[in-house]
């Protein structure tokens, strides 16, 4: 006779193998390092787990370094003289020379100032690009923005502000709006004083340095915010020629 219990089956039952969640390859400083080589695969490992500490304070102390280096090389009676000309003041000499005393008792503050301000711009700069990233539909957090905006702009950064340091040392003093044409890397250094003021204002954000930013930064939002190419150059480029534009405009109304 046909036994029909049912009897427990003591078969161990098939699951599939965990799968391993993808972690961290390089350390902080290497990823520094690796953006000068390699930025694809720092972005991608950007995606997995953002860093942002390190890239921040060695930006900021660059930053305080450079300014350290290139104050003493800014002539602040010929920036002050400027300024008063462009805006039509007419200052006895004694009013120029408090007034230039006045900024440069501020400029010995400079360091100090920057290693306050620095921070919260960069902090500022990666919430637009994270609600430009939220705006196409991006998944990525305002940690993984923060970093991916760090380190796109360090290699620009630390080649510009050291080629800076080098070259102001050739040149002696030059007033405050000279500085950025000491490296000739932007398409303001190349146009004539007698260029409308907005014009050279726009012009001068135009350089070898910020391109570089752009191409980092639209390869960075494409790999970390999971977006099209076409997504990642607007969330790129949105911001930036906002800031051109307001740049350019508040040259038109003080000049």
């Amino acid at each position: 006779m046909e036994d029909t219990t049912d009897r427990p089956s003591y078969e161990p039952e098939l699951t599939e193998p965990p799968t391993s969640s993808p972690t961290q390859k390089f350390s902080a400083l290497q990823r520094l390092w690796m953006m000068f080589t390699s930025p694809g695969e720092v972005f991608a490992d950007i995606g997995v787990k953002p860093t942002w500490v390190a890239a921040m304070v060695i930006l900021v102390l660059l930053g305080v370094a450079a300014q350290v280096v290139i104050a003493p090389h800014v002539d602040t009676e010929a920036t002050m003289r400027a300024r008063f000309e462009q805006r039509g003041q007419e200052l006895s000499e004694a009013q120029i020379e408090n007034a230039v005393g006045q900024a440069e008792k501020i400029s010995k503050y400079g360091p100090i100032i920057g290693l306050v301000i620095a921070p919260i711009a960069w902090v500022i700069m990666a919430a637009f690009f994270f609600i430009m990233l939220k705006l196409v539909g991006s998944d990525a957090d305002y940690p993984t923005s923060l970093s991916t905006t760090l380190h796109a702009y360090w290699p620009p950064t630390a080649v510009g502000l050291v080629l800076m340091s080098i070259l102001v040392q050739r040149v002696g003093k030059v007033p405050q709006e000279e500085l950025a044409n000491v490296v000739k890397a932007n398409l303001g250094a190349f146009l004539s004083p007698e260029t409308p003021a907005w014009i050279t204002a726009a012009a001068g954000t135009i350089s070898i340095f910020n391109i570089w930013v752009v191409i980092l930064l639209i390869m960075g939002f494409t790999t970390v915010g999971k977006i099209s190419r076409g997504k990642a150059v607007a969330v790129t480029l949105v911001p930036w020629i906002v800031w051109i534009i307001a740049k350019a405009g508040l040259a038109a109304v003080f000049s």
